[in-house]
């Protein structure tokens, strides 16, 4: 049996007799990720025979891990190798010390992206080196995921959860294949902007049942090559496009793996077989984009900034969504539930809300804004910086929320235009007072959407004016979320 979230770990696991295993499954997550497969594994293990619970990480103290039995640990690591929000508190409060965890048998699934390859599951590493530093005895060595397509490291993990008497399956162990949207409109938002080209996307599902997200939830896209270079790369090699082939956990046509590849040049090809061409294709890999609409819009709209390398390529998933990809072509994504920035829970939801952002982290926010809005709660503040008044996306909106009450404060920033250098981290420390007496005396909820950098500095400012211990409480009861990239 699977024991609900909230159920005392003390009152599960006390009074049991020895004939089942007691299985721990702890999941510390940033995007959702790393929650959805602690509660896939724990759905695998139910014919162990033993008693599995599933908790957040940063719900437990190293009391209620060392009387887990067996501990399962399934984390992502977040900005330069940190630890997820959720889990921020639990390290600063417990992994700097010495624990006895002897009887303690554990694993840890680490999700990363080896792009960041310095950092790359560094927090579930270090995770797993507590661990067995404080005595616990490791079942395995730690299974690092690189993305969420990694079939191979799933493997891995749902081996050793076989060993623990799993019924596993690595494909119900992974997220479901991307879905086919049509991208409906696009248009740029800032032209001749200093900061570069913003474009508003729109998608519509070839499924209306698609239309299905939460405020928060992310967009991960899957880029193509353009389809005009697969074709010729088809015709070229005498391919048949609609063969299918296992590709990612799914039965997939050989057109449409070409078109998510990185295509290997003509000599490389020559003289193999179709199946070991798929087996060595590398993937393009998929973007994560906040969604800034809701299923009520009937879309789904995206904020995309256009990046421009150096030698004047564009960066393949903005790219795609804003030039290569033509109107009325599919796109292929997969919505990926965010947990950890959906609006407040019920009982939270009437009070006032601080929205936080710069940049395309706008888009996060619009859609909370739209949610409050729909649902008729005012009491809203935006701090909300750029470079440039033409990079203020979505202003009649913002002066609309303004007028109807949804909006009762909003304080913008423009880097470029002012006559030092202010970010939106310094409208936060400089309406500090506002800031805490909404939070204490009021109850508000904070939401942050945006780039790393942009975060850290916000996080500081927060921390000066509210306290860690203060902060830490509010990510534990989900009133302090952020969406960051």
């Amino acid at each position: 049996m699977i024991i609900c979230p909230h159920m005392s770990l003390f009152s599960l696991f006390r009074g049991r007799s020895g004939r089942g295993r007691k299985i721990l499954v702890a999941f510390a997550s940033q995007t959702g990720a790393a929650e959805a497969i602690a509660w896939r594994s724990a759905n695998a293990l139910i014919g162990a025979g033993g008693f599995v619970r599933v908790a957040a990480l940063g719900s437990l103290d190293p009391a209620a891990l060392a009387e887990a039995g067996t501990l399962l640990v399934v984390t992502s690591t977040y900005g330069a190798g940190e630890s997820p929000d959720s889990a921020r508190a639990f390290v600063r409060r417990h992994m700097g010390a010495r624990v006895n965890f002897r009887g303690l048998e554990f694993a840890v699934l680490a999700l990363g992206d080896r792009k960041y390859d310095a950092t790359f599951c560094q927090f579930g590493r270090g995770l797993d080196r507590w661990l067995a530093q404080c005595g616990a005895r490791r079942l395995f060595d730690v299974v690092s995921v690189d993305g969420d397509d990694d079939d191979t490291a799933m493997g891995k993990w749902c081996e050793q959860l076989g060993k623990l008497g799993a019924r596993c399956d690595v494909e119900n162990l992974m997220p479901g294949a991307p879905q086919d949207w049509v991208l409906a409109a696009r248009h740029l938002l800032n032209p001749g902007s200093v900061g570069g080209e913003s474009w508003a996307v729109a998608l519509t599902p070839k499924n209306p049942a698609h239309l299905h997200w939460t405020a928060g939830d992310i967009a991960e896209i899957w880029p193509r090559n353009d389809p005009g270079t697969v074709a010729d790369f088809i015709a070229r090699h005498d391919l048949d496009g609609e063969t299918l082939f296992k590709w990612k956990g799914h039965w997939t046509p050989l057109a449409t793996i070409l078109a998510m590849s990185r295509l290997p040049a003509d000599h490389e090809v020559a003289g193999i077989s179709v199946q070991w061409l798929v087996e060595r294709l590398e993937w393009l890999g998929a973007r994560e984009y906040s969604i800034a609409s809701l299923p009520a819009d009937g879309r789904l709209e995206l904020l995309v900034r256009k990046a421009v390398k150096n030698d004047g390529s564009l960066g393949l998933g903005s790219g795609w969504l804003t030039q290569t990809c033509a109107a009325g072509g599919t796109v292929s994504l997969r919505l990926r539930p965010n947990p950890n920035f959906h609006p407040p829970a019920e009982q939270d939801a009437p009070l006032p809300q601080i929205l936080i952002g710069a940049g395309t982290g706008m888009a996060g926010l619009r859609a909370h804004l739209k949610y409050r809005a729909a649902a008729g709660r005012k009491e809203a503040w935006l701090l909300f910086g750029e470079r440039g008044r033409g990079d203020l996306y979505y202003a009649e909106e913002i002066e609309a929320w303004r007028k109807d009450g949804t909006l009762t404060r909003a304080d913008l920033v423009f880097s470029r235009e002012e006559g030092s250098r202010r970010y939106v981290q310094h409208l936060v420390e400089a309406a500090g007072a506002d800031v805490r007496e909404l939070v204490v005396a009021r109850g508000a909820s904070i939401l942050v959407c945006g780039g790393l950098e942009m975060a850290a500095g916000v996080h500081n400012a927060l921390i000066a004016i509210l306290g860690e211990d203060e902060l830490d409480a509010m990510t534990q009861d989900g009133r302090y979320r952020r969406d960051i990239y």
